[in-house]
Formats: structure tokens, C-alpha cells, sequence
């Protein structure tokens, strides 16, 4: 919802190849301090899906609703009249391709950690699906990022898996039809941009409408990109059996460690219940290696190459597939940052052995604040992408006109002001 700050925008995301846009949600009301399902402590509601609607914000709020199912009129999204949370993904989409450095691959992530919605059944899965679908459309985005965090409590209320195995497949079968009209929803989109600009009431307006008119031009010049999917789940997705201590044996012994029988994670081996499924048409997997929490005051210390053996092991996930994610600073559920030598060393290890396709950060905008995640996460960043040196994915990178500033090349400064 809101505009990019271009300036910013480019600088942060300078280390990265690839970018997550998050969060698009599915319930109405999110609330990031909200933990669990129920009426206690800092839970809250968890309802089903309205099946209706994909969400930026609360739906309380102007301009809310990124993407909608309805059909008839008022408040159709169609390419000539899309909603304000679609200009404003296009436009970090945009960002991304026009960046000094070469174009950045751009995904929309559905879910999150404020996300408590269930998709409940199938129906929804295929629902969801398609208005994914058409954001990734409209925004000309590179595909759909899923961080559904809370799935094995909602599969007591529904069938969460088949719903996630539903959206996944469907999304596969859509993303076909949004690539064969890849050109032809640039050139729509160009048209109506035309059609608009004619309202435009000052230099920055008209400047806007260039600069994404031209643009587009360069989209629907060029074949569609591979549209990817990527699963965002948690270190333990895939571990060993529930024997004790072997499930824990992604626990370094010099951190917290639990006694037996005194510690379970409802999410172990959740990615065994609908992985086997959609393995063939998910692209990527992201692990969140953090937030892992403590056990008596002492924070867990994570083994990363057990994970990735793990995941590998007892997932069968294609190493190519994986990246290993950090979360430099302070993280939640009482967990503690490694340090940046611990994940540089754990980059180095992933090179030499060839155990991960990458690695994934968390955030690349952390607000600033005293724990200086701000500071630690690019500085971070940019020491992986010295170790890692990622590239384009899937193919050779495109040429776009690149900016330095956010706008065309031809445009001045003094015509930014409003």
C-alpha cells in the first residue's frame, strides 16, 4: 500500500539477486503480535479464508485489498483498473528490473507471520490460486513466495495440507497462462497507462507514466521469465525420527538443548505431509533458520549443515533448490543471532560442499531501531553475496534500462516534486 522511496529502495536491495515482496494476506484483521488460535494471552481469531479477497493490510483500511475474486462491478480488478496495492508492487517489481546493477528477480510472498487465515479446503486453495495468479499478472512480477507459518495446528481444523497441495498445483497450471500472455498483458497495460496519463496534472505524474510506460515497453519486447514457486518453511520441515535425542540433532550440544520429553515442535516434519505432492513444480525452499527459541534460558544453537543434510536426507529436497536463511539481529521466540563470522563460515561450507543453491535474509528493511538490525542485515548481506556470488536465476538475465534514481533516464530532478 503506500509508494516506494526509490533511492532507498535500490540501495537496500543492491546485494540480492532475488527479492520476496511480503506481506500479501489472506485474513482481514492481521495482527503481528498475535501467536496462536484461541481467546488467551496475545492469541486471537484464526478464521477460514472469505475466499474473496487478497489483503495488504487491515480491510478496515483504504485501498486494502490487492486483488479480488468479484465479478461484477464495483471493485473488479481488471488490467485497465487495478487497485493501489498493485501500482505499488508493480513498481518495486519495476525498481527491481531497472536496478544499476542488473535486473532482480521479484517475488510476492502470501503469508507471513501475521497471516493467521486458513485456507481451510481445496476450493480455497484453487481460489487463492488464481487471484495469486493474476497479482503476479498485473504486477509482472517473477512469481509467489508461500510462508505459511501455521500450518499443522490448522490441519486439526481442516485439511490444510490438501488446501496448501490445491494452491500449489493450481498456481503451476495458472502461471502457464499468465506466461503465454506475458506480452499481451504489457501491451494492455500499456494502453490503458496511455489512456490515463491524459489526466495527469503535473511534471511527476506524466514523469510516472513514462517511465512505466517505457518500461513495459521492454517487458512486452521480451519473452516471459520463469515464474517461480518457493515454500518458506522452518528448520525442522524434515527431521529424523521422533527418538529422542536424534530429532534434535540440528542442536549444537553448547546450546540449549531439552530434556526428553520436555520439549516438541508441533512443526516437525510438517513438509512430509504435502511435500512428496508438489516437489515437481515448487522451485525453491526457503528454510528459516532462526527464531528457533530457548530451552532454560538458553538460547538453541542451530547446527546448519545438519539442516541442510536433514532436508536433503529426509525431504529429499534437490540441494539447488534450498537456501539457507539468516536473521541477522535480534529474533523472536528468545532465539539469538550466530553472528555474521558463524553465518559467512556457514556460506563458505555451502560453497565448498555444495550443499544449498543459496542463502536467504531476513529483513532486507528492518526498521532501525537500538538492536541495529538495520546495520547487521546489509552489512550481512553484502559479505554472502561476496562468498556466494549469486546470479540470475533461470536463464540469461534481461537487459532493461537501468535507473538511477527511479525514473527514465531523460528525466530531471526538478520534475520529481509533486
Amino acid at each position: 500500500m503506500g509508494c516506494v522511496k526509490p533511492g532507498a529502495f535500490l540501495q537496500h536491495v543492491e546485494p540480492y539477486s532475488t527479492i520476496n515482496y511480503g506481506f500479501a494476506l489472506l485474513t482481514q484483521h492481521p495482527n503481528a503480535s498475535q501467536v496462536g488460535c484461541g481467546t488467551r494471552g496475545a492469541a486471537g481469531p484464526c478464521p477460514v479464508w472469505d475466499g474473496e479477497n487478497i489483503y495488504l493490510a487491515d480491510s478496515s483500511k483504504d485501498g486494502s485489498t490487492a486483488v479480488t475474486g468479484k465479478t461484477q462491478w464495483p471493485g473488479v480488478t481488471t488490467i485497465s483498473d487495478v487497485t493501489p496495492g498493485i501500482i505499488s508492487v508493480a513498481d518495486v517489481v519495476r525498481l527491481a528490473k531497472m536496478h544499476p546493477s542488473g535486473p532482480k528477480r521479484t517475488k510476492i510472498t502470501l503469508g507471513g507471520w501475521s497471516d493467521y487465515a486458513r485456507l481451510g479446503s481445496a476450493a480455497n486453495g484453487v481460489k487463492a490460486a488464481k487471484l495469486m495468479a493474476k497479482f503476479v499478472a498485473y504486477t509482472f512480477a517473477h512469481g509467489v513466495d508461500i510462508d505459511m507459518e501455521h500450518i499443522t495446528p490448522y490441519s486439526r481444523m481442516d485439511d490444510e495440507f490438501g488446501a496448501l497441495i490445491a494452491f500449489i498445483t493450481q498456481l503451476r497450471e495458472e502461471f502457464k497462462s499468465v506466461g503465454d500472455n506475458w506480452s499481451k498483458t504489457a501491451n494492455q497495460r500499456i494502453s490503458a497507462l496511455q489512456s490515463q496519463s491524459k489526466g495527469a496534472k503535473n511534471a511527476a505524474q506524466r514523469n510516472w507514466y513514462t517511465v512505466n510506460i517505457n518500461h513495459l515497453k521492454e517487458v512486452a519486447a521480451m519473452p516471459a521469465p520463469h515464474l517461480e514457486i518457493s515454500w518458506t518453511t522452518r528448520f525442522n520441515a524434515f527431521v529424523p525420527s521422533k527418538d529422542f535425542p536424534d530429532r534434535f540433532n540440528y542442536l549444537l550440544p553448547e546450546g540449549g538443548f531439552p530434556d526428553e520429553g520436555k520439549l516438541d515442535f508441533e512443526t516437525d516434519n510438517e513438509g512430509t505431509w504435502f511435500w512428496p505432492q508438489v516437489a515437481h513444480i515448487v522451485d525453491t525452499v526457503n528454510i528459516m533458520a532462526y527464531d528457533v527459541g530457548e530451552y532454560g534460558g538458553k538460547p538453541f544453537k542451530l547446527d546448519f549443515a545438519a539442516i541442510l543434510d536433514n532436508f536433503a536426507k529426509y525431504g529429499n529436497v534437490p540441494p539447488a533448490k534450498i537456501n539457507l536463511g539468516f536473521e541477522p539481529g535480534p529474533q523472536a521466540a528468545g532465539g539469538k543471532w550466530e553472528g555474521q563470522a558463524a553465518d559467512e563460515a556457514a556460506a563458505q561450507e555451502m560453497v565448498a560442499k555444495q550443499t544449498s543453491g543459496g542463502a536467504a535474509i531476513w529483513a532486507i528493511n528492518p526498521t532501525p531501531n537500538k538492536y541495529n538490525a538495520s546495520i547487521h542485515c546489509p552489512e550481512t548481506a553484502q559479505a554472502l553475496k561476496d562468498i556466494l556470488k549469486p546470479s540470475f536465476a533461470y536463464g540469461t538475465a534481461p537487459v532493461f534500462t537501468k535507473t538511477s534514481n527511479g525514473w527514465w533516464p531523460s528525466t530531471t530532478e526538478e520534475s520529481f516534486i509533486i
